[in-house]
């Protein structure tokens, strides 16, 4: 397999080697920063992921090295889209400790099948784990260790990456608006959310949330087909997240039902 057909990122977070494993290789700890996650932590065990509803997709991967706190690795069958042949897709997080109290996390994507399709996914791929690693860097920064109650939603939209981002926005009432910037959801009917922006980079965008509760909040469109996915995401922390979330989770569904029928 070439280089080109590898997926790599890299970020450096705060935190010791096991702090950071926790957040990498439990399912709390993932659960905070990206997808609600269970792992069976063991070589041989599994990671199952929920995507949420909507999308249609929930990952199940068996893990092929456990080295705490150094290596994860874990491979999954996986195609791009209906039709395409199934590939054994490899993920791998390297922890590396840094001098005063960081860490660098390296994650590498390999076993991509060739074609059109996967040349498509290779690139979402890519272009997903920026706004990922940022959602795990901010996790370590201010709810490090906690386990979220989280609030995903997600489906299919018109148009390509771009324009279903834009339909995204205009439906919630919120601004494609830069770091450090407050924002808020201003449209009728639209889930009540509101905070600052930590991240604003390739129609994603990770706002660190005042509502609908403490924690951090994901809007997004991608994909790697021609029909792009549009996606809500929050992790709430701290007292009343987990009845904010069962709450809201259906307000969100049904809001999210309307923009993808």
């Amino acid at each position: 397999m070439s280089d080109t057909r590898k997926v790599e990122a890299e970020i450096e977070v705060p935190g010791t080697p096991e702090e950071v494993w926790d957040a990498i290789a439990t399912g709390p700890g993932i659960s905070g920063w990206f997808v609600p996650t269970e792992v069976n932590g063991r070589p041989g065990g599994t990671v199952i992921q929920y995507h949420g509803p909507g999308t249609g997709m929930q990952q199940r991967a068996d893990i092929t090295a456990w080295e705490p706190p150094a290596r994860l690795a874990y491979e999954t069958d996986w195609a791009p889209d209906e039709g395409v042949e199934p590939a054994r897709v490899a993920t791998e997080f390297l922890v590396e400790a840094r001098a005063g109290g960081t860490c660098v996390v390296r994650v590498v994507n390999s076993g991509f099948g060739s074609g059109e399709e996967w040349d498509q996914a290779i690139e979402s791929t890519r272009g997903g784990w920026g706004p990922a690693l940022a959602s795990l860097r901010l996790y370590l920064e201010h709810f490090g260790g906690q386990a979220p109650s989280s609030i995903v939603v997600g489906g299919p939209m018109a148009g390509r990456r771009a324009e279903a981002w834009s339909d995204l926005l205009a439906a919630l009432g919120m601004p494609d608006a830069p770091v450090g910037e407050r924002v808020a959801t201003g449209a009728a009917g639209a889930p009540d959310i509101a905070g600052t922006v930590e991240y604003a980079q390739d129609a994603q965008m990770i706002v660190r949330l005042e509502r609908p509760g403490t924690g951090l909040g994901m809007v997004g469109a991608g994909g790697p087909g021609e029909t792009a996915f549009g996606f809500l995401r929050a992790q709430l922390f701290g007292d009343g997240a987990a009845a904010t979330a069962a709450r809201e989770q259906d307000t969100w569904e049904a809001w999210m039902a309307v923009q993808s029928s």
